[in-house]
């Protein structure tokens, strides 16, 4: 006897084969979703909207600056994913995102402020801000504010938790907001510059008026840096709050919110890219900080322009080129990477992560060059030095040094897409697709 199967029939076992494949594929993605923790970011508490207002209007201020010409907004532009779209930030002097003669030149690439809160512990790429919880104290490069008795315990028995500490230093640095040779800079010491900060903004009618809306039952003569550090926070985590991208809709149980090839990113993310090491949670990071062997561009802090990380503020020889790991969230749109601006694209640094430590002897800045150099004056410096090269290998995480982060074509296109489409907020995905 023979058998006859129709093409309707065979339509419909095709399909059903497709059915299962894509069951087990999110059975998988469960199975790493709880493994990895991974979740959407919440805010953990409610947007107080009279402090939001006034964290809103000193965030765009640049009366906050020593001279009065910048203000947190110059290098977290909304219109550029909360940060300023540069391998390396202009600080004081910039003008239209441009160097000039009298622009202050950053060692670092500026961070997107998607998602952060106060209940984050670390802020800085050194992590040079720091709030203990446990023990409420705070690790800053500011000695009254630290240990378990501060000096300027006025300051920090208002502040809210580290970002709302990461505020104050901005302010004081010469290169960023502070400038030099005006009358808060020509001050002697951190409190003395705060004080006279606090005191220009309260001088204003203006933010007088809001800064007594966001603390009614506060007398204007007990306002301090603190509180309107608190009101920067607060702006900070809910005008930049990033939870609605199509991962997050599969997240709340819409199974079709990502495409087959979308899930399959996310696999190949966590078994053939290995980049869930270091890339989990509800914020695709686990707030540590690694030693990549990125190259390093622009002036360092030492004779050799050298960056040496968080061993600048540990001192511990395992902390020896290590930064701390950003979050993927929005990532396709805050190019360029790494903590100083290296690479121009999510395609170059995953050739960079299977390259291992050959990628830092190879390392070309053309195209970093090429995209961004008509906003400096001249091209920016690259340690090329074969010591300090060597010294960054040595010390670089396991899975670069040993060049075990191996992808196919297939896996790093599929990476790319979870990357780019999968985490960018719906807001935002016009800009990027």
């Amino acid at each position: 006897m023979k058998y006859f199967i129709t093409i309707p029939t065979i339509l419909v076992l095709l399909f059903a084969s497709a059915a299962v494949s894509a069951d087990a594929l999110d059975q998988k993605l469960r199975q790493y979703i709880k493994a990895f923790n991974f979740g959407t970011p919440k805010p953990t508490k409610a947007k107080r909207e009279d402090l939001y207002n006034l964290g809103k209007a000193l965030f765009e201020s640049p009366l906050l600056s020593g001279n009065k010409n910048i203000s947190c907004l110059s290098c977290h532009a909304p219109e550029y994913a909360s940060a300023d779209g540069l391998p390396l930030a202009l600080g004081e002097g910039s003008q239209e995102r441009k160097q000039t003669k009298s622009t202050q030149l950053i060692s670092r690439h500026t961070p997107a402020l998607f998602n952060v809160s106060n209940q984050m512990e670390f802020f800085f790429w050194d992590g040079r801000v720091r709030f203990h919880k446990r023990f409420f104290e705070y690790e800053t490069p500011s000695e009254v504010l630290n240990g378990e008795y501060p000096e300027a315990w006025e300051i920090t028995e208002v502040l809210e938790g580290a970002l709302s500490a990461q505020a104050l230093f901005p302010l004081l640095d010469a290169k960023e907001m502070m400038g030099t040779n005006n009358e808060i800079s020509n001050l002697k010491s951190d409190q003395e510059k705060w004080n006279a900060i606090a005191q220009r903004v309260l001088n204003n009618r203006e933010f007088a008026k809001l800064v007594t809306s966001a603390f009614p039952k506060t007398d204007l003569s007990s306002i301090t840096i603190a509180h309107l550090a608190n009101a920067i926070a607060e702006y900070e985590t809910h005008k930049f709050i990033s939870n609605k991208s199509s991962w997050d809709k599969y997240l709340a149980g819409d199974k079709a919110a990502l495409s087959r090839d979308e899930k399959r990113g996310l696999v190949a993310f966590v078994e053939k890219g290995k980049c869930v090491t270091c890339h989990n949670g509800p914020l695709f990071t686990n707030h540590s900080f690694q030693n990549l062997a990125a190259p390093q561009m622009g002036e360092g802090f030492d004779i050799h322009k050298n960056d040496e990380g968080r061993f600048y503020v540990t001192k511990k020889r395992e902390d020896l080129y290590r930064f701390k790991v950003p979050s993927l969230r929005n990532v396709a749109l805050t190019a360029p990477y790494f903590h100083s601006g290296v690479y121009a694209s999510l395609e170059d640094v995953i050739e960079h992560y299977t390259g291992g430590t050959q990628s830092l002897d190879q390392y070309n800045p053309s195209s970093i060059f090429q995209k961004y150099g008509a906003h400096y004056l001249r091209e920016l410096f690259v340690e090329t030095g074969e010591y300090r090269l060597f010294r960054k290998k040595e010390d670089a995480h396991p899975l670069i040094k040993g060049k075990q982060i191996r992808l196919s074509s297939e896996d790093k296109r599929l990476i790319l897409l979870f990357l780019k489409k999968s985490l960018t907020d719906i807001n935002l995905n016009e800009e990027l697709l």
